[in-house]
């Protein structure tokens, strides 16, 4: 009886360990769409974390702009350049993402909003000009998703 208990025990345990969910392997059989939001989705959690390794990682666009906020920072020290910026920029994560447009198949829009910590409506404001909605492009860079846009900087 113990034997057949045991027998049955490690037939599930291998059952389980088939069935389980592997990310890694999941990603390849999600659809391009599914993974370019994906990406974009990791990009604004790391955003809401302050995450500068995330984001270092699954950004593709120029460190100009950062250089510029930063100049007695090495350039070649992306990590330190995002922390600094990240320092700059309120506590916001992604609220809604409002539409997606598949430009090639290599490149993909976003219009999103953000949102602050308590659940408001994150703005921008640029002279008399407001701004919720905000355009993020992921593009494959090099075989790998990255996402092209600085989180918002709102002096």
């Amino acid at each position: 009886m113990m034997k057949k208990m045991i027998f049955a025990c490690v037939i599930c345990a291998i059952f389980l360990v088939g069935c389980s969910s592997n990310n890694e392997a999941n990603s390849d059989k999600m659809s391009p769409d599914q993974n370019v939001q994906l990406t974009l989705e990791q990009y604004m959690q790391a955003i809401a974390n302050k995450d500068s390794v995330k984001l270092t990682e699954l950004y593709g666009g120029s460190y100009q702009g950062f250089m510029n906020l930063s100049p007695e920072t090495d350039p070649d020290d992306e990590q330190k350049l995002f922390n600094q910026y990240l320092e700059l920029i309120p506590n916001i994560s992604l609220k809604e993402i409002l539409e997606q447009t598949e430009v090639s198949k290599d490149e993909y829009k976003f219009v999103i909003t953000f949102q602050h910590e308590d659940g408001t409506l994150f703005q921008t404001q640029e002279s008399d000009i407001i701004t919720d909605k905000f355009t993020y492009t992921v593009k494959r860079v090099d075989g790998r998703l990255k996402v092209m846009e600085v989180p918002p900087y709102q002096p």
